[in-house]
């Protein structure tokens, strides 16, 4: 085992915490741990990602379910659509990239780079989120069906392809359906995350992706035992103050990927 791999490993561990302190958000950072401390692919990064997005959001949304803090209207107007489309990423379309996506002359952007790319820009908006959250408007009027069937498919498509929860952007969504307290909508959002993640990584499975279980099962496990660990010590911390450290840490990672890919693509 290589130092990288330990730090890989710490990586895991850290991020399942903070996942269990915040409840969403740290997702993301597992896939350029798995790309860079491991030499994992980053399409099939996304695909354990998602593995692990399902497992973490789990064991909040038990809890939410048990606490009666889930809209199943919401979770069916938001949710249907999304999972339809993340399925379809994951079983025909992220794998019918081809490798090389994009050549003008001497640049080559190969399907990894892009992936990669897009994670970036998503991180960096989930780390201004972080940084500097917007309160809900609790006033606005609900929104036209047919721009939430829009949005919940654009979401569900956009997430399968990076591999991340996307609860940022389903928390808006639920909450331009019908009126809610924000911890409803939040509540809906990690069960919507939790089906979605579990749809597309069956539609890894059934497109025959080629995993390690066993390197798969040790991350996972890690990641879980932080989560497990953040959940009993949430009350003990400083969420505000964590949620800001946290968006200027996932920022930085964000920045590191995009010079390490943009570096990559010129030389």
């Amino acid at each position: 085992m290589t130092a990288a791999h330990i730090l890989g490993y710490i990586g895991a561990l850290l991020t399942g915490l903070v996942l269990g302190l915040l409840g969403g958000g740290g997702a993301a950072v597992s896939i350029p741990i798995l790309v860079y401390a491991f030499g994992v692919e980053a399409s099939i990064a996304t695909g354990y990602s998602l593995l692990i997005v399902a497992f973490t959001a789990l064991l909040g949304t038990v809890q939410n379910l048990r606490l009666g803090h889930v809209r199943y209207s919401a979770l069916v107007k938001c949710g249907l659509p999304a999972l339809v489309s993340i399925y379809v990423m994951r079983r025909f379309l992220i794998h019918s990239i081809p490798k090389v996506f994009f050549t003008a002359g001497g640049l080559t952007l190969t399907k990894d780079s892009f992936i990669l790319f897009i994670l970036a820009f998503f991180m960096i908006m989930v780390a201004r989120n972080m940084i500097w959250p917007k309160a809900a408007d609790k006033e606005a009027k609900p929104a036209p069906y047919w721009w939430v069937l829009i949005q919940s498919v654009a979401i569900g498509l956009f997430t399968g392809l990076v591999g991340a929860g996307g609860g940022f952007l389903l928390i808006p969504l639920i909450l331009s359906v019908e009126p809610m307290e924000f911890r409803n909508a939040t509540a809906t959002s990690l069960a919507l995350v939790t089906l979605n993640s579990m749809i597309g990584f069956i539609g890894d499975l059934q497109s025959h992706l080629d995993m390690d279980w066993t390197f798969l099962a040790t991350f996972l496990s890690l990641s879980v035992a932080g989560v497990l660990g953040g959940i009993a010590i949430a009350n003990k911390v400083d969420n505000v103050k964590l949620r800001r450290i946290f968006g200027y840490t996932m920022m930085c990672i964000a920045i590191y990927i995009l010079i390490r890919e943009i570096a990559a693509l010129i030389l």
